[in-house]
């Protein structure tokens, strides 16, 4: 029997129908990137994306984006979801998340039934070349360690992962940036509950940007201002292997392009964000 019990990422993304369209979600401190800052905009993503699947036949985020105009506090934010098509494939839908009367992010997606989906298959780009996961550093449980040694506290959503990342991609926190933008690993996670599609929707925006690597000290805070995800199949039991790089940056302004494997070897999502470097 199928235990009913909600897990961590279902219950802080839970949203309540108040009437036609009309959802009241709670944003949680748990999924910030920075102790008491704003939430992540991949969790903001799949709270919203909860409220917009709840009236569809169709279980599966397949693209969704999101304009992020402001970013949301921890508290109580109302959903407002518009059907803008419906069809026996597909259904996209609008919507915009508020909170103080104010809109946060403006989102459009659409949805579909990926257990049902049905077509050709052909991957030409190659997997990605990652060392044994055994070889790789615990990377939630480090910065556990690193905080109670005093360093600066783990982010909140690193702990709702278990992150385990190249020893190279760990060189950034330890003065060892990589020189390139890149960031990756295997993930899952943190308390085993299974992966699903919203969940990949969180996984595409929960790693460090990978402009951290480059070694450039200018670089600091880096907010989305908009963020695309693609969803190709619901993700097989396991890990997933997840790579992000950044390539150019101009004027402040770059992109961070994401590629979610699951652990069948199964290419599940990409990913392409706007971001921007802040002074």
């Amino acid at each position: 029997m199928a235990d009913p019990t909600p897990n961590r990422f279902e219950r802080d993304t839970a949203v309540e129908r108040l009437g036609t369209g009309r959802y009241r979600g709670t944003v949680d401190p748990g999924w910030a990137v920075i102790e008491g800052a704003a939430p992540n905009g991949g969790y903001v993503l799949a709270l919203a994306a909860r409220a917009m699947r709840d009236a569809l036949p169709h279980p599966d985020p397949v693209t969704v984006t999101a304009h992020f105009l402001a970013p949301p506090e921890p508290g109580p934010v109302d959903i407002e979801v518009e059907l803008v098509r419906g069809g026996r494939r597909h259904s996209t839908v609008a919507a915009k998340l508020l909170q103080g009367g104010r809109e946060r992010t403006r989102l459009l997606g659409t949805f579909a039934d990926l257990g049902a989906a049905d077509g050709p298959t052909r991957l030409d780009r190659p997997g990605l070349e990652l060392p044994p996961r055994d070889d790789c550093v615990d990377a939630t449980s480090r910065s556990l360690e690193r905080a109670k040694d005093g360093a600066y506290p783990a982010p909140p959503i690193l702990l709702r992962f278990d992150h385990r990342m190249p020893t190279e991609m760990m060189g950034w926190a330890e003065g060892r940036p990589l020189g390139r933008g890149e960031m990756g690993g295997y993930l899952r996670w943190a308390d085993g509950a299974p992966m699903d599609t919203l969940g990949l929707l969180v996984v595409a925006d929960c790693y460090p940007p990978p402009v951290f690597n480059m070694g450039d000290s200018r670089l600091g805070w880096v907010p989305t201002i908009e963020l695309t995800v693609q969803i190709r199949k619901r993700p097989a039991d396991g890990y997933l292997a997840t790579r992000f790089t950044t390539e150019a940056i101009t004027n402040g302004y770059l992109e961070e392009d994401g590629e979610v494997w699951d652990a069948d070897g199964d290419l599940v999502a990409l990913s392409r964000q706007l971001a921007l470097v802040a002074r």
